[in-house]
C-alpha cells in the first residue's frame, strides 16, 4: 500500500482534526454537575451586574483612585458614567450555557493635558495609549520654518473599562479578566465558582469605585497557584 503524499496543507488539516476530536472528547467527559454549577453562577453574576450598573449609572459615584500612564497621562477626579452587562451563550452537551459574561463601563473626568513628544517617540506613546484602551488624536507641532519636530497627542477624557467572566468547564472554575479596573495592565484571576458569591461581587464593585477591597486577594492569578 502506497504512503500518502507529503503535504503541508494535509499536515495542518490532520493537526486541526486531532484538536477538534480531542475537544469533543473533553466535552463528552465533562461533568453535568460542573456545567450546571458554573452556568448558574454566571447567570447570577449577570443578574448582579445588570442591576449594579443601572444603580451606579443613576448615582454616578466618584472613583477614589487615580489612573496614571507614566510620563503620558493622568486621570483623576473620575466618576462612574455608564455601564452595561452583556453575555453570549453556547451549545454544550445538548443545552445552551453561558459562554461568557462581560461588564462594560465608562468613567468620565477632566480632560488630561496634551502630551508633546518627539516624533521618534510618538509611535511608542501611541502604542501605550492603544494598549490601555485610551482614546486619543494626534497632530504635528511645527517649529519656525515649518520643520516638524514633535507631535501633540490629545487624550480624550474618561476611560473605557471591562470585566469579563469566562467559564472553564474542564477545571471547574471561572476566569475573571479586569481591564482598566484598578490599573491599565489586564489582570486575570482563576476563581472557583463558589468563591464568586455575592460578597465577592460586592468586593469587585468596591474595586471599581477605588474603595478598600479584598477582591484582588480572593483568587490566584491565572496560571499561578497560591
Amino acid at each position: 500500500m502506497s504512503k500518502s503524499p507529503k503535504s503541508h496543507l494535509l499536515e495542518q488539516l490532520r493537526a486541526q482534526a486531532e484538536s477538534v476530536a480531542s475537544l469533543r472528547e473533553q466535552e463528552r467527559q465533562l461533568s453535568r454537575d460542573v456545567i450546571e454549577r458554573l452556568d448558574r453562577r454566571l447567570h447570577a453574576i449577570f443578574q448582579y451586574f445588570d442591576e449594579a450598573c443601572k444603580l451606579l449609572q443613576i448615582i454616578s459615584p466618584a472613583i477614589e483612585r487615580e489612573f496614571v500612564l507614566p510620563q503620558v497621562a493622568r486621570f483623576h477626579n473620575m466618576r462612574f458614567e455608564r455601564g452595561m452587562v452583556l453575555f453570549r451563550r453556547q451549545p454544550l452537551q445538548h443545552r445552551d450555557v453561558y459562554a461568557h459574561v462581560v461588564v462594560y463601563y465608562s468613567l468620565t473626568g477632566p480632560v488630561p493635558a496634551p502630551v508633546r513628544v518627539a516624533l521618534r517617540r510618538s509611535p511608542e506613546v501611541e502604542r501605550a495609549l492603544t494598549a490601555a484602551n485610551i482614546e486619543f488624536s494626534c497632530e504635528t507641532d511645527s517649529a519656525v520654518r515649518g520643520a516638524a519636530l514633535r507631535n501633540v497627542i490629545h487624550i480624550a477624557p474618561g476611560l473605557r473599562c471591562e470585566i469579563r467572566f469566562d467559564p472553564d468547564f474542564v477545571n471547574d472554575s471561572i476566569i475573571v479578566t479586569l481591564r482598566n479596573v484598578d490599573r491599565f495592565d489586564p489582570v486575570i484571576f482563576d476563581f472557583k465558582a463558589g468563591a464568586l458569591e455575592t460578597e465577592a461581587l460586592d468586593d469587585l464593585v468596591n474595586v471599581i469605585l477605588g474603595k478598600p477591597s479584598q477582591f484582588l486577594h480572593r483568587a490566584p492569578l491565572r496560571g499561578f497557584d497560591r
